[in-house]
C-alpha cells in the first residue's frame, strides 16, 4: 500500500457530506503545511532582509535573524538557546527550501499518520539539536586537527544567508536548514516500514527506504571525512539521522502502531 493510500484509509472517511469534524480528517496534512508555510515565510523574510540592507541600509532584521532564525557559536555563546531549533525553518537559497519542503510534504503526513503529531514533532525538534550538536562536534574535531597542522588552515561557512550585517568569521560556521529534521523522521519511518519504496531521481524504480537512507549515510560520511561539498553540513545530516534511529530503538519500536 502506498504512503498516500495508508494515510488516506486511515484519516478520511467515505462519506459524501462533510460532517462537523471533518477538518480532524486532514490532521496528517495540516501540520504539514503549515510547517511548510513557517519555512517559506521565513525565506520570504530572509529575502527582505537581503532587499533592507542592500536598498536601506537597514541592519534590523537582518540582526533579527542573525540573532534568533541560525544557528553558530556566537548565538551559542551568547545563551541563544533556541537557536538550536528555529535554524530548522530557515534556508539560504529556493532551491534549498524547495528540496526540504518536497521531502516534507512526501513523508510529513506518513509519519503523522503512523506515530501521531506529538511524536513526529518530537522528532523533528530532537533531529535539530541532535544535527547541531554532531555538527559542533566534528567542527571542534577539525579545528584541533588544523592547530596540529594535519588539514587545511580554512573552515567554510556553511549555509550562510547574504548578504551579513556584521564582517564574518571563517571559524564561526552558521548553520540553517531542515535537513536534519527531516532525516530524523525519515529514519524513523525507515525503522518502522523498511520496505517502504522511494524514487530518487534519476533512479528510474523504487527502492526500499532504508536503502536510500543507507547509501545516503554512507555518501555523509564519506563526504565528511573527505571535505567534499563543505557548504552541505555532512554532520548535521548525520546527527538527524542518528536521533530517528535511536529514539524509535529506545520510544517507539514497542509501541503499537495502525497496520499498514
Amino acid at each position: 500500500m502506498s504512503a498516500r493510500a495508508f494515510v488516506r484509509r486511515r484519516f478520511f472517511s467515505q462519506q459524501r457530506t462533510p460532517s462537523p469534524t471533518q477538518w480532524q480528517q486532514y490532521k496528517p496534512y495540516l501540520p504539514t503545511y503549515a510547517t511548510i508555510g513557517v519555512c517559506c515565510s521565513a525565506y520570504a523574510y530572509n529575502l527582505y532582509a537581503d532587499y533592507a540592507v542592500k536598498n536601506k541600509r537597514n541592519f534590523r532584521h537582518r540582526d533579527f535573524i542573525d540573532k534568533n532564525l541560525i544557528f553558530d557559536r556566537v548565538n551559542y555563546n551568547a545563551g541563544r538557546w533556541w537557536t538550536m531549533v528555529t535554524y530548522s525553518f530557515m534556508h539560504t537559497t529556493g532551491l534549498h527550501l524547495a528540496a526540504n519542503m518536497f521531502v516534507l510534504s512526501s513523508f510529513g503526513p506518513l509519519s503523522v499518520a503512523l506515530f501521531g503529531l506529538p511524536t513526529t514533532a518530537a522528532l523533528w525538534l530532537g533531529g535539530s539539536v541532535s544535527a547541531i550538536k554532531l555538527s559542533m562536534i566534528g567542527e571542534d574535531f577539525k579545528k584541533k586537527k588544523m592547530d596540529s597542522g594535519l588539514a587545511p588552515t580554512q573552515i567554510t561557512i556553511q549555509g550562510r544567508a547574504l548578504p551579513r550585517g556584521k564582517p564574518e568569521n571563517e571559524e564561526n560556521i552558521r548553520h540553517l536548514g531542515a535537513s536534519g529534521s527531516m532525516l530524523s523522521i525519515l529514519a524513523a519511518i525507515a525503522c518502522r516500514i523498511p520496505q517502504h519504496g522511494v524514487y530518487i531521481f534519476p533512479i528510474p524504480a523504487s527502492i526500499p527506504i532504508y536503502g536510500a537512507l543507507g547509501g545516503f549515510a554512507f555518501m555523509s560520511a564519506v563526504a565528511y571525512t573527505q571535505d567534499l561539498v563543505p557548504l552541505f553540513g555532512h554532520a548535521g545530516h548525520l546527527g538527524g539521522m542518528a536521533f530517528g534511529l535511536f529514539y524509535y530503538v529506545l520510544a517507539l519500536r514497542n509501541k503499537r502502531f495502525p497496520k499498514l
